[in-house]
């Protein structure tokens, strides 16, 4: 009889160390937006100087640039990326100079965090 208990309040322990467990992994989740989405806190580890920012953002530009022509296409981005950066397309050409990017988030076309009414569905 006294083995048959040890494993129910083996089994016991067990099952209130994986509920604890999970609760910690749902506390620490990140927010979502309603359509499921992670929504940005606008931190990222501490604040960026200006040139900081345009240095990540030309590395980003050239790793996505993947026959480095100094454009971005949709073959080169994916559908999904496209859509968003297609409103930078200023001359309509089908590619995406750093130029143009940088144009379009001067004029609140491209952003960063929520999703407003300037950007495509």
């Amino acid at each position: 009889m006294k083995k048959i208990s040890t494993r129910v309040g083996l089994g016991i322990s067990v099952f209130a160390l994986g509920a604890c467990l999970s609760s910690l992994a749902l506390a620490d989740a990140p927010k979502t937006q309603e359509n499921g989405r992670p929504q940005c806190s606008g931190e990222h580890g501490g604040k960026k100087t200006e040139a900081e920012r345009q240095q990540h953002a030309a590395e980003r530009f050239k790793k996505a640039d993947k026959n480095a022509d100094g454009f971005l296409t949709q073959a080169e981005v994916g559908d999904k990326r496209w859509t968003r950066l297609q409103v930078a397309d200023a001359n309509k050409d089908g590619k995406i100079s750093q130029a143009e990017i940088a144009q379009a988030k001067a004029e609140g076309k491209l952003g960063h965090g929520k999703r407003g009414d300037k950007r495509p569905a």
